[in-house]
């Protein structure tokens, strides 16, 4: 535990440099004035002093601490990272040392070498003093030697490539510290990538310089001196300011970061003697400490800046037709402007107030009698046909069929003046057409809220089968208000819909047995990275660690949801509900079939399905839930009540957020469940493994690609005919492997989906395979299921290619 500053110490630790105080300005020499070495001794009532503070002059803000300070650390550290002293100095100690005009004051460059030397000798003797071994090995580290900087073009080359394969990485803890030089050696060898002995000096020293940079951090955490909000003023302000304040009762930095918000911009005004310069840096100072000092609430009208008001003369205009009216409500008492009000022209069914007019009581083919809607009006039975879904729990069907009622509804009142019991088929066709070209007062780019008044009906033009399905709605909706005994007839029945290429779903987006190898690759890779992260963790500890890696755990969990997803077809929501509690043994003609098991699975429309689970996949759950419930008995003991929690809920693929520390956890973000992932979580999850492998693939290809065609460009000079037509070929190679990854970098959940229904016909041809497949992927109709076997075609291709009639 830091001691506090105020207390004395028995040995004294070197302070840090104080600014050194700027010499004062040399006369000016006037015209023939002799030189100094020639001048007449000047006496002292000779000197004229101008009047006030000398130049540099600044009154302390800040007191000396003789503690490491955030400010230290991080000076440290952009020195070792490559930042000079000098600008490191005025970036990290910019709001403590200021001259009088604000701008940073930074010692001589000498002074500022010892500086650096006394800080990292002090951060270095504090933790090898220390019992921790984290910080023992930390110092380690410190204490290593950074080599001497190469050649310029070779750094920027070596730190390129670097800096690219490290970017390229999942995370930044893909890999350990210890396996980081090994595995960019490996990376340099994959790639055919040679550097010459400068540049292996040079990874040697970034892989330093890395190594060093993290243990200042880790340092820095557990050593560093912070404000916090009950420390007294005078610990850290200098002696005048902190008086200051303690006479406006501001004794502690909560109050003054309280006092600062409050008061507002010129709040340096109410503290005497501190002035605009010190009180900006002095607010500075705090705003990077806020994570413990508290943040400063700089909003409100304290906070709002006063521009100069401008005014100039220009003529009057007439009023446009936006002008807002104020509309008295019912009594009197109160007027509303009328954009705030429900409207019948532009506004979301919840809000049309529709004018008795077009209310529809008197519809042309309203039926005169009872209706099962007991509606008097139009909206009143659009209302109940629209209810019908959400009663229903069918969400998603209500959410469009709604989306399109109201399109209509803003076309009958706003642009055809017609109640919806009054529309006929030279309406509905009229409708038709307005749908190819909607106009744009109607159409919103802005996505805001449904109460908005800058809400609009539309997103954009409509493509041709976004059309045919608005159509298909509102042919719906009249169906219904017709078999309820509301309306006599149909006018969107007639219409004839323009043909649309049929795109209902396309399974050419699945996986292909290059695809396969390509992410078992993968997979392998990762899997040895993580072998040999808890390798260096074992080795730190002494002995086999007791709990998995966070990248272990992840690991598992990346290998489940492919496995699950290949091997079972499930949706990705699907996936996000699940739980393990219904995973059963397998039963075949009778007898359990140890080794294989079964899952239910509620699928669209709340259909319950049995899915067949292998035994891998039914492995590899058991152990993403063992590392769960370990990475929970290591962050809060075996007692704990979400390890009680986790085990009663069970959630098929779990979230591992807040693992990362051994502090207890606030449940995940991932939905309604406390433990599962959710459907977007595992959407990112899978996105940013392939994405990233993809990604990666492509940039050595590019610079692979840069290579050849710089070796054409040379060999078409010197006429080289042969070696030109194989770098061609090259080049040609190079492309299609370009196009591969791209087509890589789209991979997604639903690839996984369309892939597994492929196998399933695959290696079951036939009606029966297409039932299979039907079932396993919880397919309402057979039809949806036959679109695999039209899109694949592989049989055709291999049918056709055996015809010749010719015979040649």
């Amino acid at each position: 535990m830091q001691e506090d500053p105020t207390q004395e110490t028995s040995e004294a630790l070197p302070a840090v440099v104080e600014p050194v105080a700027l010499a004062a300005p040399a006369s000016k020499r006037g015209r023939g004035r002799p030189r100094k070495n020639d001048a007449a001794p000047l006496t002292l009532e000779k000197i004229k002093l101008p009047r006030g503070r000398q130049a540099g002059y600044r009154v302390p803000t800040f007191a000396d601490l003789d503690e490491l300070t955030v400010e230290d650390f991080s000076f440290v550290r952009g020195v070792v990272n490559g930042m000079s002293p000098h600008d490191a100095y005025a970036r990290f100690y910019g709001n403590i040392h200021f001259d009088s005009q604000g701008a940073p004051l930074v010692p001589h460059g000498a002074t500022l070498k010892t500086t650096f030397d006394q800080l990292e000798q002090r951060i270095l003797a504090t933790a090898q003093a220390s019992e921790d071994k984290r910080l023992q090995l930390a110092a380690a580290v410190i204490s290593q030697t950074i080599p001497d900087e190469g050649a310029e073009a070779d750094k920027r080359d070596i730190n390129e490539i670097y800096e690219a394969w490290f970017d390229s990485l999942p995370s930044a803890d893909y890999y350990g510290e210890a396996e980081l030089p090994a595995r960019f050696q490996e990376y340099l060898q994959d790639n055919g990538i040679e550097i010459r002995a400068a540049l292996s000096s040079e990874v040697s020293r970034a892989v330093i310089i890395d190594r060093k940079v993290k243990a200042i951090n880790e340092l820095q955490t557990i050593l560093a001196y912070r404000p916090r909000p009950d420390a007294d003023t005078s610990i850290w302000l200098a002696g005048t300011l902190a008086s200051t304040l303690a006479q406006m009762q501001i004794t502690t930095l909560r109050q003054l970061v309280k006092f600062i918000g409050a008061t507002g911009r010129n709040w340096h005004r109410k503290v005497p003697r501190l002035g605009p310069i010190r009180a900006a840096r002095l607010q500075a100072w705090l705003s990077e400490h806020a994570d413990t000092v508290g943040r400063i609430q700089n909003t409100g009208p304290a906070w709002a800046p006063y521009v100069p008001l401008k005014s100039a003369l220009v003529p009057l205009k007439r009023a446009s037709g936006s002008v807002v009216d104020l509309v008295p409500e019912p009594g009197g008492a109160l007027a509303l402007p009328a954009s705030h009000r429900p409207g019948w022209d532009i506004a979301p069914l919840e809000l049309l107030q529709v004018p008795a007019r077009l209310d529809g009581q008197e519809g042309l083919f309203r039926v005169r009698g009872p209706n099962l809607y007991e509606a008097k009006t139009d909206l009143d039975a659009i209302t109940v046909w629209l209810r019908s879904f959400q009663v229903a729990d069918k969400t998603r069907t209500f959410e469009a069929y709604r989306r399109e009622a109201e399109r209509f509804l803003i076309w009958c009142y706003s642009i055809a003046h017609v109640a919806v019991s009054s529309v006929s088929i030279g309406h509905a066709q009229a409708y038709q057409a307005f749908l190819k070209q909607i106009p744009a007062e109607l159409i919103g780019a802005d996505r805001v809220t449904r109460d908005d008044p800058r809400w609009k009906p539309w997103r954009g033009q409509l493509s041709a089968k976004s059309q045919t399905y608005a159509l298909t709605v509102i042919k719906l909706m009249y169906q219904a208000l017709m078999r309820h005994a509301y309306l006599t007839g149909n006018p969107f029945s007639s219409l004839k819909s323009e043909a649309v290429m049929d795109r209902t779903m396309d399974t050419s987006r699945s996986l292909n047995t290059g695809d396969v190898e390509w992410l078992n690759k993968l997979m392998e890779r990762r899997k040895q990275s993580a072998k040999n992260g808890a390798s260096e963790q074992n080795a730190i500890e002494g002995a086999e660690a007791p709990c998995p890696t966070l990248m272990q755990a992840r690991t598992r969990r990346l290998d489940l949801l492919l496995e699950l997803l290949l091997r079972t077809g499930m949706r990705l929501e699907e996936v996000a509900t699940s739980d393990a509690s219904s995973i059963a043994t397998a039963e075949v003609d009778g007898h359990p079939a140890p080794g294989h098991f079964v899952m239910e699975v509620v699928g669209k429309g709340k259909k319950v399905r049995t899915i067949y689970l292998p035994a891998k996949v039914k492995e590899l759950i058991d152990l993403h839930h063992h590392d769960v419930e370990r990475l929970i008995e290591k962050a809060e003991g075996p007692h704990s009540p979400r390890l009680l929690a986790f085990r009663s809920e069970r959630p098929l693929i779990s979230s591992l957020t807040g693992f990362a520390t051994n502090t207890s956890m606030a449940p995940a973000n991932t939905g309604n469940r406390a433990f599962a992932l959710g459907k977007h979580g595992i959407y990112k999850t899978l996105k940013h493994f392939l994405r990233t492998a993809a990604k990666r693939d492509l940039t050595t290809l590019k610079r692979e690609h840069a290579k050849v065609k710089t070796a054409l460009t040379s060999a078409t000079k010197q006429g080289d005919v042969k070696e030109v037509a194989r770098l061609q070929v090259e080049v040609r190679r190079l492309a299609e492997d370009a196009k591969v990854a791209l087509r890589r970098m789209t991979f997604s959940t639903h690839w996984m989906r369309h892939t597994f229904a492929k196998e399933v016909i695959r290696r079951n041809p036939g009606s029966d395979g297409l039932n299979q497949a039907k079932h396993a992927l919880g397919h309402a109709s057979i039809a949806t299921t036959g679109a695999y076997l039209r899109q694949d075609a592989s049989s055709l291709v291999k049918a056709m290619a055996k015809v010749n009639p010719l015979g040649t």
